[in-house]
């Protein structure tokens, strides 16, 4: 979550009108540090979930991840209709993104429980 907030930081600090090689490492970094991101939310939703409801954490973790991808998508487009220009739009979006990113890396570092504290099924 980190990479993936230093690289839409990056990105939202390149300035209005970068050269694309400056834009390189803030993309791969946005785009490796959500993968990683995912991957490792998936992981910690399976294993904090009783075995007898895996499936249906399972299912709640994908429908959710895609809602939560819509609504991201549907509001960076909102900002970037509503700013004064296409630039400062895409800023300001990964801005927010970058801010995002960082709640989260909070939020996962303080409510996620340590490894191997898993509670059984009822």
């Amino acid at each position: 979550m980190l990479l993936g907030a230093a690289g839409l930081a990056g990105w939202a600090a390149a300035g209005p009108d970068p050269d694309y090689l400056l834009l390189v490492g803030p993309m791969m970094a946005a785009g490796f540090g959500t993968s990683f991101a995912l991957t490792g939310a998936t992981a910690t939703v399976m294993s904090a979930a009783p075995d007898a409801y895996s499936g249906t954490a399972s299912a709640l973790f994908n429908t959710t991840r895609q809602i939560g991808s819509a609504a991201g998508v549907a509001l960076g487009g909102s900002l970037l209709a509503a700013a004064a220009g296409f630039p400062a739009g895409l800023r300001t979006s990964m801005a927010i993104g970058a801010a995002a990113y960082l709640m989260a890396a909070a939020l996962a570092f303080f409510c996620v429980p340590p490894k191997g504290h898993r509670r059984a099924a009822g």
